[in-house]
């Protein structure tokens, strides 16, 4: 709830993923934009390459 508040109060990104699958698993909104996908994917991208060198 608070990231939705974040989200349309101060215009904030945000950006999802679900961890702990084999693959990162990204949650975006109907209601985001080009942005917060983006931002989702660069954390997808991150977290796959963290777990690669561990």
């Amino acid at each position: 709830m608070l990231a939705k508040e974040l989200t349309f109060v101060a215009y904030a990104e945000a950006g999802g993923l679900v961890m702990g699958a084999r693959c990162p698993v990204i949650l975006t909104s109907r209601a985001d934009d080009d942005e917060a996908r983006l931002a989702s994917c660069a954390v997808a991208a991150l977290y796959s390459a963290w777990v690669r060198r561990s």
